[in-house]
């Protein structure tokens, strides 16, 4: 509401310099409609940022086992740390149009060892013809942007990453078969895909309406710099992001929570 204190004081200015004549009352119309107008979509944005998740990253509980089923991940009752969904996400490229296309839950849980990442995904068009770093990024996934040094103002800020700043990506499909993989993105960050240090499971599912993916993965603190500051207390900037690929057109779509740009999350 600062922005609406601002134009209620400066109406009070207007009606305190200028009190030797009357205020047209048009004026004072347009302001109270502007104020109002004001009040809604910031009050439609504070909605918004409460509906994409708790921001908050999780203590595991128990030992994670991954096989695609969130079974031993504790987090019933657990809001999800983010959400992506069309009605409050941004749409950077393509048209989809509702949640049953392309959204997702995702979860951050941690321990002394590892931060877990769960994402179940509804996708109508789970494809993965893409194999190899390069291309990964053009299949089915779930994009998870890390920044741990606070350097890049956003997530698409590639020329700003710093050894703690990181692109995930996790896909179900690679190479046209169901072949779940991790991949680190930028270039620069090539060194942990060596040996594929992150773990990573998958599981295909559909119902009666729709259809999608669960997909785990761990990441060692200790080979990554930057995630040990996942710990209780601690804070980091994180984003979600989704590939989804048309089922009519096969055009490329992408899907952000926030938007292109990060969220505090808070380590509980």
């Amino acid at each position: 509401y600062h922005l609406q204190g601002v134009i209620m004081e400066n109406e009070g200015k207007y009606l305190v310099h200028h009190h030797a004549r009357e205020v047209d009352p048009m004026v004072r119309s347009r302001v109270a409609v502007l104020s109002v107008a004001l009040v809604l979509v910031l009050s439609l944005a504070a909605a918004a940022q409460e509906g994409i998740g708790s921001k908050k990253a999780y203590p595991a509980s128990a030992p994670i086992v991954l096989d695609g089923f969130a079974g031993d991940w504790g987090i019933a009752g657990l809001e999800p740390t983010l959400r992506v969904d069309p009605a409050f996400s941004l749409v950077n490229a393509g048209a989809i149009a509702d949640a049953a296309e392309s959204s997702a839950d995702v979860y951050i849980l941690y321990d002394d060892e590892y931060v877990y990442l769960l994402a179940n995904v509804v996708d109508d068009n789970v494809t993965g013809p893409y194999s190899g770093g390069g291309s990964l990024w053009q299949n089915s996934a779930v994009e998870l942007w890390f920044s741990f040094s606070g350097v890049p103002a956003d997530p698409a800020q590639y020329a700003f990453y710093t050894a703690e700043d990181y692109q995930i990506n996790l896909v179900p499909m690679a190479g046209g078969a169901f072949a779940p993989t991790a991949w680190v993105y930028p270039a620069a960050q090539d060194a942990h895909n060596i040996n594929n240090p992150i773990e990573i499971a998958a599981r295909l599912w559909e119902s009666p309406e729709l259809s999608g993916y669960v997909v785990e993965a761990r990441v060692p603190k200790a080979l990554f710099p930057g995630f040990s500051q996942v710990t209780a207390g601690g804070t980091f900037r994180f984003a979600v992001s989704l590939v989804h690929v048309d089922a009519a057109t096969a055009a490329w779509e992408h899907i952000w929570t926030p938007g292109v740009e990060y969220v505090t999350i808070e380590v509980q």
